[in-house]
């Protein structure tokens, strides 16, 4: 017993064996050729892997597509010549110049961006543009024919996406149909004529090479920035949605990589590849990525370039490509010296301002305006600046007029009565007008009406004492965006002076020699008195002195 299940067990051992390799084959089947994804050609801008995209210039787009043998139990035979066929798309949208590129390459040497050479079967086409042409992305279908080693032929298909950029805007109108027939096949390129529209065909086919199936498109549906719009400077994140059109076709092993066209952004997390491992007919599949805004990025919309790299359900490789609009904005930087402000005025003067602004930000303002907003200052005029550009200074000087005081001379009229019509024009200033007559100032005998200070109540704005306002300014960014900035400032309203009922700077008039007093006389006539008594007494002296002199000389005579 023990030998018969010893037996059967080794039996189904050895069939499993025979049958894995098998299974195995069978299961790797459709991958004799691939794209070689990592290595950069002589003309390439980058890998396949890293984004390849064909060079449109001189009106002409330039592919290059690697094919190398893949892993599997297929091989073409004998390494022999793969023949190629290219499909345009259709004709009446497709920029190229229709005309048969059918070509066949051979497996051996090319040289890469390195300066390095690697072997492949090598397509290389040169396809010219029509002059009508429309900026967008295009497909290029390359269909690679080759017999295997069983005998039996197989057939491939690579698709590449050409960005035109130089052509007419998509957004303008198309011009009215002519009604001629083009002359072209009304079969859809890629099809077999007779075979029914609603089947996919990317279901089966290909691996025996009876026909050329159709491939499964993976589009960007959506996408959403997150801050929207992006500060220069500071990171953001990217959330794309990609969309498999096909009704009944898988993709899998998904690649997507994004890079920016300019250095203005770059990956936020040391990577620019994401990974999906599969999405089924008609479904949807998320990712997300992180970039960063140099500090120095240019303001305005920034390109993201996004490749895609899929496969089908029969392994074949495939590609697609796009790109994402992201706006940037560069950060505003309107600095300010100490504004130059008198720390005292006087009511009923004049006065001046000035403030020193300067942009430090990467982008110009435009319409920049200086307003004084000060109470009791009436400002002659704004100050228009103009446009700054990024790393210039300007000024803004202002002049004011200061309110006057409305209480000055009204002591005067408290003596002579408010309804003294004589009185009104002796005093230097009053307030005079009824409740219905407009409010006026009466200086030195002239009346002036009462000049409003920025909305402010009349009777506060004359107000003596300390004040608080600010320089206002105002100005628009690239995108008509209006901002606001205030600057404070302070002073002290102080009264104007008392002289006399003159004006200020007025000279005073000569002072009258007045009579001399009486006491100065009576000084005077005592100094003089003083002086006559002394000039007596010493005259005295000097003769008493001379008699005694004249007496002593006699007595020594005798």
């Amino acid at each position: 017993m023990k030998k018969r299940i010893t037996l059967i067990a080794l039996i189904v051992i050895l069939a499993f064996s025979f049958a894995l390799p098998t299974a195995l084959a069978a299961d790797m089947r459709g991958t004799a050729l691939r794209i070689d994804s990592k290595s950069q050609y002589e003309g390439m801008n980058a890998t396949y892997q890293n984004g390849y995209s064909p060079a449109v210039s001189g009106g002409a787009a330039h592919i290059i597509l690697p094919l190398v043998p893949g892993p599997g139990t297929e091989q073409v035979k004998d390494k022999e010549q793969v023949n190629i066929s290219v499909n345009l798309g259709d004709p009446s949208t497709a920029p190229f110049v229709f005309n048969n590129y059918d070509t066949a390459v051979s497996f051996e040497d090319h040289k890469l961006a390195d300066g390095k050479t690697k072997q492949s079967y090598l397509v290389n086409l040169n396809l010219p543009l029509a002059e009508n042409r429309v900026n967008g992305n295009y497909p290029v279908v390359i269909t690679a024919k080759y017999p295997l080693v069983d005998g039996t032929i197989k057939t491939q298909e690579f698709t590449v996406f050409v960005k035109v950029t130089d052509g007419k805007d998509p957004s303008e109108p198309a011009p009215e149909p002519s009604g001629e027939p083009s002359g072209q096949p009304t079969e859809e390129p890629g099809t077999d004529p007779g075979t029914d529209p609603g089947i996919d065909p990317g279901t089966g086919g290909g691996d025996g090479g009876s026909g050329v199936s159709s491939q499964p498109k993976v589009i960007i549906s959506n996408y959403e920035i997150s801050p929207d719009p992006v500060n220069a400077g500071e990171k953001f994140a990217v959330k794309v949605t990609l969309t498999n059109t096909s009704k009944k076709t898988s993709v899998k092993n998904i690649t997507v990589t994004f890079k920016s066209q300019t250095t203005d952004l770059m990956p936020g997390d040391n990577t620019n590849t994401a990974y999906i491992e599969k999405i089924g007919p008609k479904k949807t599949a998320d990712f997300s990525f992180t970039m960063e805004a140099r500090a120095d990025a240019k303001a305005g919309p920034q390109k993201i370039d996004i490749a895609i790299a899929y496969e089908d359900s029969q392994a074949a490789q495939l590609t697609a490509a796009d790109e994402i609009s992201v706006e940037v904005h560069q950060k505003i930087r309107l600095e300010y010296d100490p504004p130059k402000f008198p720390s005292e005025v006087y009511m009923g003067d004049t006065t001046s301002a000035s403030l020193n602004l300067y942009n430090k930000g990467k982008n110009t303002l435009y319409n920049v305006t200086v307003v004084l907003d000060v109470p009791g200052l009436t400002p002659e005029s704004s100050a228009f600046l103009g446009n700054m550009e990024s790393g210039t200074a300007k000024t803004a000087d202002i002049y004011a007029s200061v309110a006057q005081d409305l209480n000055a001379g009204m002591d005067g009229m408290d003596g002579a009565g408010a309804g003294n019509a004589e009185a009104a024009p002796a005093a230097d200033a009053a307030v005079i007008g009824g409740a219905d007559e407009p409010t006026s100032i009466v200086v030195s005998g002239e009346s002036a009406p009462v000049q409003e200070t920025g909305g402010i109540d009349a009777a506060d704005s004359v107000q003596p004492g300390p004040v608080e306002g600010n320089f206002v300014v105002t100005y628009e960014d690239e995108y008509g965006e209006e901002y606001e900035m205030k600057v404070p400032v302070e002073t002290i309203l102080t009264p104007m002076p008392d002289y006399g009922g003159m004006d200020p700077g007025e000279e005073l008039p000569p002072e009258e020699p007045a009579g001399f007093p009486w006491w100065g006389w009576v000084l005077i006539a005592g100094a003089a008195a003083a002086v006559v008594i002394t000039v007596v007494v010493k005259k005295k002296k000097k003769k008493r002195a001379q008699e005694l002199s004249e007496d002593l000389e006699d007595d020594d005579i005798y």
